[in-house]
Formats: structure tokens, sequence, C-alpha cells
């Protein structure tokens, strides 16, 4: 049953995936990427807390969970990912997300993105849909064939960015985060999967 839904989610993805191909992307001078590594665990901290206090329903974590924690803990979580950062430059990040393989060994194949967030002052400039632009090269150079994220059900910007980057709902049932928020699945087609491609050739 999981797998007919799922298998017309990729179709659907697929459709989206050819609709997004050409679709514009916004490129907003005066602002840098970079990758925040272990090192750069103090960026991390920052924007982190910042994002928990002012964002509070959008993620599984409490501000009162990690306001108190040790920098090595900050560390570890970027020791563990991909983290992308967005603003004026390293050392002043205005945006960042994650993204993360091996989270669905039935799916080795998806990667998830994670810990999206824009600072308020940041917004509308174009570093979230630059930093899911990098993430997405990123997972399809390590492998990725499609990308999946949960967002709050009622959290329409951050859906509108995930759209602009070429993720749809998959209709699959609600969950509810950490936080007691209740989430929506949303996926994106990066390629079409090596079974897919073979098909296409021998048809």
């Amino acid at each position: 049953m999981h797998f007919d839904r799922y298998a017309r989610c990729d179709a659907a993805l697929c459709r989206q995936f050819r609709a997004h191909a050409e679709a514009r992307r916004r490129v907003t001078a005066g602002f840098q990427l970079w990758c925040l590594t272990p090192d750069r665990a103090e960026e991390w901290r920052a924007i982190r807390l910042e994002a928990l206090r002012t964002a509070p329903d959008a993620f599984g974590s409490a501000f009162d969970d990690w306001a108190d924690r040790p920098l090595k803990d900050f560390a570890a979580r970027l020791d563990g990912c991909e983290m992308w950062a967005a603003g004026p430059g390293p050392g002043h990040p205005r945006a960042v997300a994650s993204w993360e393989a091996d989270i669905s060994p039935a799916e080795p194949d998806l990667g998830w993105v994670m810990s999206v967030f824009v600072a308020p002052d940041a917004r509308g400039q174009g570093l979230g849909d630059a930093i899911f632009t990098r993430l997405i090269k990123r997972a399809e150079a390590a492998g990725m064939t499609r990308m999946g994220l949960h967002v709050g059900q009622n959290n329409l910007p951050a859906q509108a960015l995930y759209e602009r980057a070429g993720f749809v709902a998959t209709g699959a049932p609600p969950m509810l985060n950490g936080r007691g928020s209740w989430e929506i699945e949303m996926r994106r087609m990066i390629r079409p999967a090596l079974r897919h491609r073979l098909r296409s050739l021998c048809a």
C-alpha cells in the first residue's frame, strides 16, 4: 500500500520537476553561501537559537532545550549533516538549511532537508532559494535522486519556498512533530532513479 502511494508520488514529482526545470531562479547580489562545518559551531548556535526563539512552532526542538547546551553539542549536529548558510559573509549567517542521507534505509536514494530557517530581516532576498539550489546540487552529487522534507501544515510561507524549489506535497497523512504541531511531507525529484532511466532506454 505504501509502495503504491509513493509510486504515485514519484510520478507527480516527475511532472513537478519538469514544470520547474526552467523556472526562474532569483539571484540577489550582496550575500554569500558557505558550509557550516563543526569549527563554525558558534555561527550555527547563534542562528539556531534565533530560529527556535522567533519561530518556535516551525521546529521539533524548543529554545529552552538548546539555550544552555555546550558548544560541542552544536558542533556534533554539524558533524552529522551538511549544513549550508547564506548571509553577508562567513560569520554572519542569516539563513540556513541542511540535508542528510541514510535516514530512510528502505530508500537509500532519498535525502532529507532539515533545519531550514531564514531570519525575518533576510526574507524576500533570495537567500532561501540560493541555499536550496546548493543543497539539491550537493545531494545529486552524492547520489540522491529525490529529496524530502516535513513542514508545518499551516506554515504557508515555508511551503511557498519549498514549492519554488520544486517540492510538492505527497498527500501522506500529516504527522505530529516533537512540539505537537502537525506537519506535512513534501518531496522533489532530482533526477530519475536508475531503474527508471534503464526502463526508458529499453522502451
